[in-house]
């Protein structure tokens, strides 16, 4: 709708300024000319359709001739010039305006029959621009092209640029015009604008932004980039910036394309080369942009200068590998070599030596050294060990005389002795730190590169530390060496004195303590077996002696009154008498001492849980994985099971108690386990003696005695005898065979 209106506006111009009867564009004053004539002929006004375009007459192919045709091709080019998105002016060599078409007036905002006949210097801003236009127009057969303002006659100034072309008018009786087609810049510069407006952002920023092509040529140079290397955005447009910054890749260039390719971006770490020369460490961005077939066309990478953070993080890290180094070190000729490598590698100096001083001579001797690659300073590594350097001789007797770090930015400008030889191999910085600890001067440390360095203060600041710090290693180590060597001197005077002193010393003691411990427990166990005893006697014995008397009595009064005796009095005291003999030989029984093989100990196991004399039932559990070869071993379980049970007996109120042989991974286990009160858990509970006796025994043939309260009740006893065990249960037999015979009989009783 907006196309018709505007067609209809144009239309409705074009009637007010005058449409020619050829379809040409008639001037006002010949059109006014023409309609006031006296010619008779009728002129046509032209007609218009609903949308404001001409509508033609059209005639049949029958009636077509020469003219008719001509005049349709003449308002069909009418048409193209009338109604053109471009403005479009014809003006002669005065610069008079002769032709215009509708897009002309509205750009310049006049109609038609105003702006014909003017000049068209009315309409521009800078007359002087113009006139040079003209001037190129009249003297130039070719297209001139020049860009101006035009100031329309409402509205704001407007960019623009004239296009002019020399043509001959065929209704100006052949005179030369300038057809003159005028672009509105508006739009353009207004993008230019923008396109300036962000170039000037971009460089504002403090980094380095550069955008290279396919070809890895450089389109894009800012401020930040030129502050950054140096090189001037003149310089650089157009050159390859590998080529140009001696860019060094932490990984090969093809596989950085590879990831941009499939990520779009990619990030690290690139060491760039000035200018001046210096090498600097960035940290760059690279993004991506594809062309329509998906390709790399663009890369846009920003650049962060972190040098001064890497290497204020690389004297961190020396620093600290320093210190390790000597920590780990046991001589100063294993930390020379790896402190050399350690800072050559993470600094990138190349090569670095240690020169130690020899207090006899007075000099300085070339100890050790190390560099990046092996043979290529041969020359230089073979004059430096040759050489003595005195104070002040050198870079190391500098050091020495002035006692404190020392930097050459480049070797070839001094005349130490290794001058020539270093800048023939291609060593130019260098820097030297004094080892010293507590005023006592112990060698110096030199690095070497094959680059020409600026000082940095900070560095020399750190190896200062470092130097002081070795320094108190081989002055630690020295003192550890002289304080060994006297210690091992002195122990060995008193092994050779005291060793024999010592052993039987030590010999002695354990005898009284061993001799100690078995005589309190020998005294605990009489005084406890002999109360045992007492009450086993009284609560059994006695007790149905006392009932055989009371019956016999009862039998004689009477036998005494003639009256009748009962077969069953007289048979329970035969019962009484049975019982008691019963217990007597159980108590017999006990104070003999069985012994028990390790073939017998299950047989035997099993008759000590069949007994009568139990007042709770016990049963004997018996598993297959369960050996035992030693006849000491079986013998002193067979005890511990057999206190095990008696304590059960009585101090547990159990309903029932289990005798348990199992092996269990490298052990052979015994377990006493019953459901009763369970085993005192606090920490501060005393053990009976009956406790003391099992462990006792337990230690005498290297096994574990456990006492503990299972998480179902009762109480548990684990003896743990370790398979391994049996050598340990001979040395402790033989320690029993040179036991005083004394002792001998009175655990020959223990229970």
């Amino acid at each position: 709708m907006a196309h018709r209106a505007n067609n209809k506006q144009r239309a409705k111009r074009a009637r007010q300024s005058g449409v020619g009867r050829n379809g040409g564009i008639i001037p006002p004053r010949q059109f006014k000319h023409a309609s006031q004539s006296k010619s008779t002929a009728i002129r046509r006004e032209p007609r218009f359709n609903k949308n404001g375009a001409p509508i033609h007459s059209m005639r049949t192919p029958a009636m077509r001739n020469p003219k008719t045709e001509l005049e349709a091709a003449t308002q069909r080019f009418v048409d193209l010039y009338d109604f053109a998105p471009i403005a479009y002016v014809s003006f002669d060599r005065a610069g008079r305006i002769e032709e215009a078409n509708l897009a002309a007036t509205e750009l310049l905002g006049v109609p038609r029959d105003l702006l014909i006949g003017r000049p068209f210097a009315f309409y521009v801003a800078d007359l002087d621009s113009f006139l040079h236009h003209l001037l190129y127009c009249r003297t130039s057969q070719q297209q001139v092209a020049t860009e101006l303002e035009l100031k329309p006659k409402r509205g704001e100034r407007i960019p623009a640029q004239l296009l002019s072309t020399p043509v001959t008018s065929t209704t100006r009786n052949g005179a030369l015009l300038f057809q003159t087609a005028i672009i509105d810049l508006s739009e353009r510069k207004r993008h230019e604008q923008q396109l300036s407006e962000q170039a000037r952002l971009l460089d504002l920023s403090n980094d380095a932004i550069i955008v290279r092509d396919r070809n890895e040529r450089i389109t894009y140079w800012n401020k930040g980039a030129t502050k950054l290397y140096g090189y001037t955005r003149q310089e650089a447009l157009g050159a390859v910036l590998q080529h140009l910054l001696k860019s060094k890749f932490p990984e090969p260039l093809p596989k950085i394309y590879e990831k941009l390719l499939r990520d779009n971006h990619w990030q690290g770490e690139i060491v760039h080369t000035r200018r001046d020369g210096r090498r600097i460490i960035v940290f760059s961005r690279w993004a991506q942009d594809r062309d329509e077939q998906g390709k790399r066309a663009y890369v846009l990478e920003t650049n962060n200068d972190i040098t001064e953070r890497k290497r204020a993080e690389h004297r961190q890290t020396v620093n600290l590998a320093v210190t390790k180094i000597l920590a780990e070190s046991p001589a100063l000729t294993n930390a020379v070599p790896r402190i050399l490598q350690n800072v050559c590698e993470t600094l990138g100096w190349e090569a670095g030596a240690f020169w130690t001083h020899e207090p006899e001579a007075d000099v300085l001797r070339c100890l050790t050294d190390w560099e990046c690659h092996r043979g290529r300073f041969l020359n230089f590594k073979r004059t430096s060990s040759e050489l003595t350097l005195a104070p002040g001789v050198g870079l190391p007797g500098l050091v020495w005389s002035g006692a404190k770090p020392t930097w050459i930015s480049d070797y070839a400008d001094t005349n130490f002795p290794r001058a020539r030889v270093a800048v023939a191999e291609g060593l130019h910085a260098a820097f030297a730190f004094p080892i010293s600890f507590r005023k006592r001067f112990l060698g110096v440390m030199e690095f070497f590169s094959c680059e020409i360095r600026e000082p940095d203060e900070d560095l020399l600041k750190v190896f200062a530390s470092i130097g002081s710090q070795i320094g108190q290693f081989i002055q630690r180590k020295e003192a550890e060496a002289a304080l060994q060597k006297s210690k091992e001197l002195l122990e060995h005077r008193v092994r050779q004195r005291t060793g024999e002193l010592r052993a039987a010393n030590k010999m002695m003691k354990d005898e009284i303590a061993r001799r100690k411990g078995l005589e309190g427990e020998i005294l605990e166990i009489s005084d406890r077996e002999q109360q045992r005893l007492g009450q086993e006697l009284h609560d059994g014995l006695c007790q149905h002696l006392t009932a055989v008397a009371f019956m016999a009595r009862s039998v004689g009064l009477r036998l005494k009154n003639h009256r009748v005796i009962e077969v069953a009095d007289i048979e329970k005291i035969a019962q009484l008498v049975n019982d008691a003999a019963t217990d007597t030989r159980n108590l017999s029984r006990a104070l003999h001492r069985i012994d028990v093989d390790a073939a017998g100990l299950v047989d035997a196991l099993r008759d000590l849980v069949d007994r009568e004399i139990w007042r709770i039932p016990c049963r004997l559990e018996f598993k297959p994985s369960f050996h035992i070869e030693s006849d000491v071993a079986a013998g002193e379980l067979y005890r511990i099971a057999r206190e095990a049970v008696i304590n059960a007996n009585k101090h547990s109120q159990a309903r029932k108690i289990v005798i348990r042989l199992e092996g269990v991974e490298n052990e052979m286990v015994l377990r006493v386990i019953d459901d009763g009160t369970g085993f005192p858990s606090e920490p501060k509970t005393k053990r009976g003696l009956g406790a003391h006796i099992m462990g006792y025994r337990a230690r005498l043939i290297g096994a574990r005695l456990e006492i503990d309260t299972p998480k179902t009740g009762g109480t548990r006893v684990s003896c743990c005898l370790p398979n391994n065990a049996l050598q340990s249960q001979e040395r402790k037999k033989a320690k029993m065979r040179s036991f005083p015979a004394k002792i001998t009989k009175a655990l020959a009783a223990l229970i």
